[in-house]
């Protein structure tokens, strides 16, 4: 048996495709593929999958994530190429490895750490901007209203925005750079971001991309001591 780790690119076209949706897609290329998966006990076999944090519904991304078990040793670049020929556009493996023999399995349990980069377009002043977020990452208590299936309640979202900066004007508005929690320890969407700096209202179109997945923020709080989660996972890792 063996378990292949791939990075995979959801594009503008399946933006809007729901995280559930999005692994049936994935096991149905799987399946077209005719990869040698490893299929789950019971009535109604499925493979034996995972994939890393939910993208907010509507953002797109270049770092997400999925392991797939198989019963055979295949050339990860051979898993690549034949899902990459059943996936639908927009939909892309970017990178494949093999997870090393002296692990038992991997998980995505330690992603804690998620950046994205916001485009706001529209009217917008960079300087006015800069001042909000500014404000923001002074203020001691964030709170945001949650509702959903769940009764409505005030969380405070502070501890979870890690970093936040108007990264450069453009003509058609500017771009927010955020590294956020993420995680079953507790997190802040993007989308909470943008509405606590004013600037989800209007005309203005809101594009949300994600562009890394990062380990390390529960683990060391206060260095940020954040690793990026890619296939070199090894002691000489990087560290950011």
């Amino acid at each position: 048996m063996a378990q292949i780790i791939c990075r995979y690119r959801k594009g503008e076209q399946v933006r809007w495709i729901s995280h559930l949706d999005l692994k049936r897609t994935l096991e149905r290329a799987m399946r077209r593929a005719q990869l040698p998966l490893l299929l789950s006990q019971g009535h109604n076999p499925h493979p034996k999958l995972s994939l890393g944090p939910p993208l907010p519904l509507g953002a797109t991304g270049d770092a997400e994530l999925l392991a797939v078990h198989l019963t055979e040793a295949l050339d990860p670049e051979e898993v690549k190429e034949r899902l990459n020929e059943q996936l639908p556009p927009s939909l892309e493996i970017v990178e494949a490895w093999r997870l090393p023999r002296h692990k038992k399995k991997e998980t995505f349990g330690q992603i804690d750490v998620a950046q994205y980069r916001v485009s706001v377009q529209g009217e917008v002043d960079p300087g006015e901007v800069r001042g909000r977020v500014e404000a923001l990452l002074a203020s001691e208590e964030l709170v945001v209203h949650r509702g959903g299936e769940r009764p409505e309640r005030t969380v405070d979202v502070r501890p979870f925005v890690l970093s936040l900066a108007a990264a450069g004007a453009k003509e058609w508005g500017l771009e927010l750079d955020m590294r956020l929690r993420t995680g079953s320890h507790g997190g802040v969407r993007p989308q909470e971001v943008v509405a606590l700096l004013g600037l989800d209202g209007g005309d203005r179109r809101i594009i949300y991309h994600r562009i890394g997945l990062y380990a390390g923020a529960q683990a060391a709080p206060r260095k940020r001591a954040l690793r990026r989660w890619t296939r070199s996972r090894g002691p000489t890792q990087g560290r950011e």
